[in-house]
């Protein structure tokens, strides 16, 4: 499935920048009970409760950067496992300074899904990562 968000958040380049390379600082605005472990070398794990649908599993995401290009592009690989259901992502993360020291942030991604997130419309895991992401970033603006 492919994956695409593009927000303007009212802050600066250099906050949004580390708001998603810092692991410290995305466990500090990730929504709901989210927990961040740094496991070394650009990586690190998210553990969510999801709500996708009439599933709500807690969802372990590991969580890879790589091709990190300082304030500008950052690649990210993600893989998780819940529930007999698994998820995995490759994507690339653009930020650009907008106006008034705001960022454009877009996100492209192809994302798989196996096991029992196969029986979830496509259209409901997209609004799913929509609602987690813009829930984030909420966060980020508001700090």
């Amino acid at each position: 499935m492919r994956f695409v968000y593009q927000r303007m958040i009212e802050k600066s380049l250099r906050n949004v920048w580390v708001a998603i390379t810092d692991s410290s600082v995305v466990e500090a605005h990730l929504p709901g009970e989210t927990s961040v472990k740094d496991a070394g070398d650009n990586t690190y794990r998210v553990c969510s409760k999801l709500s996708l649908g009439f599933l709500s599993p807690t969802v372990s995401i590991d969580v890879h950067l790589s091709r990190i290009v300082d304030q500008e592009c950052v690649d990210i690989e993600l893989t998780g496992k819940s529930m007999g259901a698994s998820i995995s992502g490759a994507g690339t993360i653009v930020l650009a300074t907008a106006d008034a020291g705001s960022t454009d942030l877009q996100i492209n991604a192809d994302i798989q899904t196996s096991g029992l997130l196969n029986q979830v419309d496509d259209s409901k895991i997209k609004a799913a990562a929509t609602e987690f992401i813009d829930a984030y970033l909420s966060s980020v603006e508001t700090d």
